[in-house]
C-alpha cells in the first residue's frame, strides 16, 4: 500500500490518493513520528505537487511536523525549491518550522537565502524574523551564507530589512572571517561595494589572523574601487590607504623565526633559574 502511495505522490495523482485512503484510513498515519526516512509530503513537496500537498496537509496537518533521514522538513524542502505557493500553505499549518534546523544547522530561512529565493525569504521573514539569528554550520550566520552562495540580493534584502545592528552584520564565524572579509577574499565586487557603503559594516573589523578587511583587497581591487566616483571620499581614503605597507625594517623572517623563540625560551629559562639561585644563597 505504502509503494501505491509513493507512486501516486510523485505523479501527483490525487485521485489516486483519495482512492487509497478509502482503502486504508489510516495510511498516512503510519508516516507519523519517523518510521520511514521521508513522508509523501517531503515526496510531493520537492516535486512541486501544490494540489497534492494541500490534499495531504488537510487529511493529516502533523505530515507538516515530520523531518526526513537529513532532518528536513517539508519547510526545508519548499525552501530550497522556490515553491513559493507550497511555503505558503506549509506556513499556514505551522509557522514554527522556521526555527528547525536539518543537520547542517540550517533552517528554511537560511536555505531561500543561500537559493537567492527572495519571495520565499521575504515571507519567512516577515513571520520569523528571529529565525535569522541562528547558527550554521562553520559558525555562519545567514549573512555569511548570503556571501558563500554569492546571493547578493539576498544579502541585501536581509541588511536593509532589519539585520543592520553591528554585532551581527560584523560577527566572525568560526574561520575567523566577517561577511566583508569574505566578500573581499572571494571578488565579489558588487556585494564589497555594497557592504563598505553601510555604516553598520565594520571596515576596521579585524578576522582572526588580525587582518582587518580592506588589508586583503588585491591590487586590481584596490585601483577598481579608489577610482570609483559611486564611493565617498571616505571610503576610498581608506581604500587607498589599505596601499601602505607596515614597516617591515625590524621584521624577523620566518625562517628564522623558530631559532629566536628558541633562543628566547631559553634566556628566560636561564634568567629564571639565576633568580632562584640568587633566593636560595
Amino acid at each position: 500500500m505504502e509503494k501505491r502511495l509513493y507512486n501516486a505522490t510523485k505523479n501527483g495523482d490525487k485521485n489516486e490518493l483519495l482512492y487509497l485512503l478509502q482503502e486504508d484510513a489510516q495510511l498516512l498515519n503510519r508516516f507519523i513520528n519517523g518510521r520511514y526516512p521521508e513522508t509523501p509530503l517531503h515526496v510531493a513537496v520537492m516535486l512541486g505537487h501544490s494540489k497534492f500537498v494541500d490534499e495531504l496537509l488537510t487529511r493529516m496537518p502533523e505530515l507538516a511536523n515530520e523531518l526526513n533521514s537529513r532532518r528536513q522538513s517539508p519547510l526545508h524542502l519548499a525552501a530550497a525549491k522556490g515553491h513559493q505557493q507550497i511555503v505558503t500553505r506549509l506556513m499556514q499549518v505551522n509557522p514554527d518550522m522556521c526555527l528547525v534546523c536539518d543537520l547542517d544547522g540550517r533552517n528554511p530561512l537560511h536555505i531561500a537565502a543561500m537559493k537567492g529565493y527572495l519571495d520565499v525569504l521575504l515571507e519567512l521573514f516577515y513571520a520569523k524574523p528571529w529565525a535569522t539569528r541562528s547558527l550554521m554550520a562553520q559558525g555562519d550566520t545567514i549573512l555569511h551564507g548570503c556571501v558563500r552562495c554569492n546571493q547578493l540580493e539576498a544579502l541585501k534584502l536581509l541588511v536593509t530589512e532589519g539585520i543592520s545592528d553591528q554585532e551581527f552584520v560584523n560577527c566572525l564565524n568560526y574561520e575567523g572571517n566577517t561577511i566583508l572579509h569574505m566578500a573581499i577574499v572571494s571578488n565579489q565586487t558588487q556585494a564589497i561595494k555594497f557592504l563598505i557603503r553601510r555604516e553598520e559594516v565594520d571596515k576596521n573589523c579585524k578576522n582572526k589572523d588580525g587582518f582587518k578587511a580592506l588589508d586583503l583587497l588585491s591590487q586590481n581591487q584596490i585601483d577598481e574601487f579608489a577610482n570609483d566616483e559611486s564611493l565617498s571620499d571616505v571610503i576610498r581614503n581608506n581604500i587607498l590607504s589599505s596601499k601602505q605597507e607596515p614597516d617591515q625594517s625590524n621584521a624577523i623572517p620566518k625562517s628564522k623565526r623558530s631559532n629566536v623563540d628558541w633562543l628566547e625560551r631559553k634566556c628566560h629559562n636561564l634568567i629564571l633559574a639565576a633568580s632562584l639561585l640568587a633566593n636560595m644563597a
